[in-house]
């Protein structure tokens, strides 16, 4: 008891400095800041912005409320009694500033951010001292802070999108959402200038499949539910290969797309992972190092980039060795070929984790059972890896739903959902018929992981326990690891002859056409390229760090306290990552275009998308950490009388530096890398490089994109290296190699 009142005495001593703290922040913040902007700049002071300028009443309320903030400090009242004050002052101060921003629509400045920012923090003292929450002030005000970010900027955009697709020019209305639904645009599936009847042909593909999967079910016994089940699946697939092939529009090829594309890249990423736990050679490891490392240095769509010198109509395949003039790489061909070999190292990092969390001595159990290998498989090994198969597979589904760069090279004359998003806001200006298209795509991600939840039922999946494990992985039988490497080593050719074109483009003046040596590429480059390159990696250096320590905030909050609507908590963070980036793109565009959130235009809502789309990682990253620590270091820590703030910052924070390097590597990889989110939010002075490069590809300036693409390639891998030098100096190489 004694030590309960110790540390309570301390919390009450750093909540009392701290609600002073914040009571002396609104002054400044309604004094000196402007508390509404003119324009997009929140560094814009003028006079006339205070608050005692623009909203007199307000300010004056606000100022009484900053000052009793501040005396309430000084007093000498009952914890409980100071802290029901200070929530009923700060809540009440949070509401009005946000209630008047509301209702004029006024954009926020500076000094109304750091009002509501110190306003906010004083409701968190006030929760923890009063007692209504049970954690120290810290961790209260983390809490507040920490929903207040995720429903900001991950709730509120994605409820804009749904908004904004039923709701046009004040009116609720379906009309909008009927339009695109039925436009050919969207969906069609008869062609009135063939001959055939597309419409019968879809027919037969979709009554074929469904007979087939009915089929398959029935073979496990007759049951009824699982027949009619396996009927639905395959008229559902079967609708979706027909639709693919014989008609057109968004939803059905990009639905064909993703047919085609997960499936392959799991398969491959499961052979990659067997791989490289079972395989004999120890090339094949060190191969599969470049094999996950590379391609997610390299923004998704230079791969649709490297197949054109290939297999475009004046590529080295098609047209050089086989003198075609085709355009079979324009289609959903080469956006699958694309998408395969940009999702396939993804598909393989997270299938690695799953192998490798196998228990060896259940096959070795199997074995001694005299079970034939393939029943091994079948029964233990397959069932087993079902959780990284679904999340492997609905990963690579949400990635090929949601690229723009890929489809907007190679699309030809078909069309995606992700495109038709971009142009529907750019090219229509129509920001309805974009948000009817991010509803689209937000409802087939959450129909994706439905499924995927139904498909892994309540099934547990429990492989390490506290016992220690013995065995040895059985290796691979010899005929199949040949197999494998075979197709491993296909595939590396693959990557380093796409490379290699990139690398040549930059130094030729025309593929294909004039192959002569020149730097003029480079030349272009550094007088065009470079600033928005430097720019790319500000945006990006300063997104990563936010992220990184945003998402370690709430991997502690969600792992280590106890509190109502943890998770939530949880999840919404991890909504951003599980959204399609174009959906994302829309949605920053349609939440923060007007109003007091106004941010378009400015590298601030660059950076806000790039940090909740990236923060995930780090959430993830830090909670695995976290539970690899003891918790008695941080009760010895409390019962020294220390807060939650010391505790995180001298204790866990030292020993999470794995993490926290790996998450700020994995964010500024992707914060450089990104197009599908950011595309939406570029402005002038705030261009970014994979947008730039792209802009240059399609204008034909081939050569120029891949200087581009080289100088962003080896900068990256050098900063990835260097940063895995100094982790490997520091004994924690092995858990930034496994996170990039």
């Amino acid at each position: 008891m004694a030590v309960i009142g110790k540390t309570g005495l301390v919390g009450m001593a750093s909540g009392r400095s701290s609600a002073w703290m914040a009571g002396l922040v609104s002054l400044l913040g309604l004094l000196l800041l402007p508390w509404v902007r003119t324009d997009r700049s929140f560094l814009e002071f003028n006079p006339n912005l205070l608050a005692m300028s623009t909203a007199p009443v307000l300010g004056a309320v606000l100022l009484a409320v900053a000052l009793s903030l501040t005396a309430l400090s000084l007093l000498r009242l009952p914890l409980v009694h100071r802290g029901y004050a200070l929530v009923v002052l700060g809540s009440g101060g949070f509401l009005a500033g946000v209630g008047w921003l509301v209702a004029t629509s006024a954009p926020l400045g500076l000094g109304a951010l750091l009002v509501l920012v110190a306003l906010l923090t004083v409701v968190g003292i006030g929760l923890s001292e009063s007692g209504i929450i049970q954690n120290d002030p810290f961790v209260t005000t983390s809490i507040l802070l920490s929903a207040l970010f995720v429903l900001l900027f991950i709730i509120y955009p994605l409820f804009t999108v749904l908004h904004e697709s039923v709701v046009v020019k004040g009116v609720f209305t379906l009309s909008k959402t009927q339009s695109v639904l039925s436009s050919p645009l969207f969906i069609t599936i008869e062609n009135p200038y063939t001959a055939q009847s597309e419409r019968l042909q879809v027919g037969l593909v979709t009554l074929v499949a469904g007979l087939l999967g009915a089929g398959l079910a029935a073979r496990g016994g007759w049951r009824w539910p699982r027949v009619f089940s396996g009927l639905v699946a395959g008229l559902v697939l079967g609708w979706i290969v027909g639709a693919g092939i014989f008609g057109g529009g968004a939803f059905p090829t990009s639905l064909y797309l993703a047919l085609i594309v997960a499936p392959i890249t799991t398969a491959l990423g499961l052979v990659f992972a067997l791989l490289e736990q079972r395989s004999r050679a120890a090339w094949v490891r060190r191969s599969l190092g470049v094999v996950s490392l590379l391609p997610l240095i390299t923004p998704p769509f230079v791969f649709a980039f490297a197949l054109i010198y290939w297999l475009g109509r004046s590529g080295i395949i098609t047209s050089d060795l086989l003198g075609l003039k085709t355009s079979f790489l324009f289609g959903i061909n080469g956006v699958a070929i694309a998408q395969i070999f940009a999702f396939t190292p993804v598909a393989f990092l997270i299938l690695r984790g799953s192998v490798q969390g196998l228990n060896p001595a259940l096959e070795e159990a199997s074995a001694t059972l005299r079970a034939h290998p393939w029943d091994t498989f079948r029964r233990i090994t397959w069932p087993l890896l079902r959780p990284g198969l679904a999340a492997a597979f609905l990963l690579t589904i949400i990635e090929s739903l949601a690229d723009f760069g890929n489809p907007m090279l190679l699309g030809g004359d078909r069309n995606f959902l992700a495109t038709e998003v971009f142009l529907a806001l750019t090219g229509r200006y129509d920001p309805n018929e974009a948000a009817v298209y991010g509803a689209v795509l937000l409802c087939l991600v959450l129909v994706i992981f439905g499924l995927q939840r139904v498909w892994l039922g309540n099934t547990s999946f429990v492989t390490v326990t506290g016992k220690p494990g013995a065995g040895n992985f059985s290796p691979l039988p010899v005929w199949l690891e040949r197999t494998l490497q075979s197709i491993l080593a296909l595939w590396g050719l693959a990557v380093v002859l796409l490379y290699f074109s990139i690398f040549f483009g930059s130094f030729v003046q025309i593929w294909g056409i004039n192959n002569s040596f020149t730097f003029k590429h480079y030349i272009d480059l550094t007088n065009l390229g470079l600033p928005v390159l430097f720019k790319t990696a500000q945006l990006a250096f300063i997104s990563a760090i936010i992220a990184t320590l945003v998402g370690s905030l709430i991997a502690y909050l969600v792992s280590r306290q106890q509190f109502w609507g943890r998770g939530l908590l949880e999840v919404g963070s991890m909504l951003s990552f599980a959204t399609p980036g174009t959906v994302m793109g829309v949605a920053y565009i349609l939440a923060f275009n007007t109003g007091p959130w106004l941010l378009t235009g400015t590298g601030i809502i660059i950076v806000l998308a790039l940090v909740f789309r990236n923060m995930p990682a780090a959430v993830r990253g830090v909670i695995s950490g976290l539970s690899q620590i003891d918790k008695s270091l941080e009760e010895a820590s409390t019962l020294l009388r220390a807060p939650s703030s010391t505790t995180l910052r001298r204790i866990l924070l030292p020993l999470l530096i794995p993490q926290l390097l790996a998450g700020l590597v994995f964010a500024f990889v992707r914060g450089m890398t990104a197009i599908s989110q950011i595309i939406f939010l570029i402005s002038p002075g705030n261009a970014l490089a994979t947008v730039l490069m792209l802009r240059w590809i399609e204008q034909g300036d081939l050569g120029r994109g891949a200087a581009m693409a080289t100088v962003m390639i080896l900068g990256l891998l050098t900063v990835i290296l260097i940063l895995f030098a100094a982790s490997r100096r520091l004994g924690r190489g092995a858990s930034l190699e496994s996170a990039v």
